[in-house]
């Protein structure tokens, strides 16, 4: 039987045998406030190269790294609190510094409403990066969610849900995976199905 033990605050590691192991890596809040945003510009474009230089190295350490992404990427203009929409650049320095999984149901993943959704989920598609938490509909959520992640020869299901959305609903189809008894009970039962090592929950 697989066994769970703490190396060191959200970091863990999942171990059956010397042979058999995964390390997990969890990180929160990938963000952009406004003075980052303004840091980071180039002219016209965005460098955040030097963002994770100190970190990087820790992140890609692990097998599998995942991160709360609490920013939208809703194109330009692109701003920080209270409505946060981060440069296409800040996603690909996420993913460069060794990010395997995003999770994007948080309080700010409406800041830009359906168009901010709806582009987030595009990108992180476009940089192939699995993600949990938000759907442009049903369908799609049906299809990837629970998400299962296959790694080391171990199947671990994320789970992702936040308390809210700073007042905004939901713009239909979309959906954000709200605290919800009824229906992390039933994701619940889904993620059992398939017969993970794991179940991991994360709540926003």
């Amino acid at each position: 039987m697989r066994q769970l033990f703490i190396l060191f605050s959200l970091c863990f590691s999942l171990s059956l045998t010397a042979q058999e192991k995964i390390t997990l890596l969890f990180v929160g809040d990938l963000m952009q406030h406004q003075a980052q945003i303004e840091a980071a510009r180039v002219g016209t474009s965005y460098d955040y190269s030097s963002c994770f230089k100190h970190v990087k190295d820790e992140i890609s350490a692990a097998d599998l790294a995942v991160a709360n992404l609490e920013v939208t990427l809703g194109g330009k203009p692109y701003s920080g609190y209270p409505a946060f929409s981060a440069p296409d650049e800040y996603l690909y320095a996420v993913k460069e510094a060794g990010f395997d999984v995003l999770l994007t149901a948080n309080n700010h993943c409406l800041d830009r409403r359906k168009k901010g959704l709806e582009r987030t989920i595009l990108m992180l598609d476009s940089l192939h990066i699995p993600h949990a938490g938000t759907y442009v509909n049903k369908g799609k959520r049906d299809e990837g969610y629970p998400l299962l992640i296959e790694k080391n020869h171990f199947r671990i299901v994320l789970l992702n849900y936040t308390y809210g959305t700073n007042g905004i609903v939901p713009p239909k189809p979309a959906i954000v995976n709200m605290i919800d008894e009824k229906q992390m009970i039933s994701d619940l039962k889904r993620a059992k199905d398939s017969l993970p090592d794991k179940i991991i929950v994360f709540i926003h």
